[in-house]
């Protein structure tokens, strides 16, 4: 952690050995976590690797180990997605992606990772309280998720939150929440991929960086499912709860050092 305080490497090519091996770490945890809860991992490897990286480089990174990871379970789940209500929460997403994206390139990196600490945290609250429904929101609430989504994801690639509170807050739409989550967090981070691109964020040691990521992202993903088959539901909850509190901590304490 002290040279991680000291100065910010551009990207994990840059890092020392025993941040490197951290690094990596993060990159495995984050796909167990998306194995075994289906969600989640954008937010271990936001939280993670903005102690270790710029957001800059994390971001368009995580959109892209984003979409490998749907893209990889996209044929599982695809009988069970709920087009009715993608349609409006993809509406409101495109209106709020481009704000956040804009908001990446003008605020400074401290502040980025301040709002990234609290908004990390106040999700896992949200998610641990949200009550059960017996529906999903109509298409007003739908859009206004969907806003919400698109702000978080172009600003921190962490657009998952919100539709997941939609979705699993209906208990009796659980299987199709989860294959609709699927497709909505393939299309979004496809374009945010794309935009990152559009904005030269995706320079050569960047997309080095991702190579070196996607197969640590897929072996997690891996073992993720490989645990999920053997844990309960209930578990599986608390457990992504505890580790997004500590992570959204770890991200504050990280910059009240700096």
């Amino acid at each position: 952690m002290e040279a991680v305080l000291q100065g910010m490497a551009a990207t994990v090519w840059d890092l020392s050995l025993p941040a490197l091996i951290l690094a990596l770490g993060i990159v495995v945890a984050g796909g167990v976590v998306r194995g075994f809860g289906g969600f989640g991992g954008a937010m271990v490897w936001v939280a993670g690797l903005v102690v270790l990286l710029p957001p800059t480089s994390v971001i368009p990174t995580v959109f892209v180990l984003e979409v490998v990871a749907s893209a990889a379970m996209l044929p599982q789940v695809w009988r069970q997605v709920h087009w009715k209500s993608l349609r409006w929460l993809f509406a409101g997403t495109l209106i709020g992606m481009p704000l956040g994206m804009w908001a990446l390139t003008q605020l400074s990196g401290d502040l980025v990772r301040v709002l990234l600490g609290v908004a990390i945290i106040g999700s896992a609250v949200a998610m641990a309280a949200v009550p059960d429904r017996q529906s999903l929101p109509g298409p007003g609430a739908t859009t206004v998720t969907g806003v919400a989504s698109g702000l978080l994801n172009g600003g921190f690639a962490l657009g998952g939150p919100p539709a997941v509170l939609m979705y699993f807050s209906a208990s009796s739409h659980v299987a199709a929440g989860r294959a609709s989550l699927v497709v909505f967090f393939l299309v979004i981070d496809a374009f945010g991929a794309a935009g990152s691109a559009a904005g030269g964020l995706l320079t050569v040691p960047v997309l080095a960086q991702i190579a070196l990521f996607t197969p640590l992202c897929m072996f997690g993903a891996a073992a993720g499912k490989w645990l999920f088959d053997r844990t309960t539901a209930q578990q599986v909850r608390q457990r992504v709860l505890w580790l997004l509190g500590f992570l959204g901590a770890a991200v504050l304490v990280q910059v009240a050092l700096r």
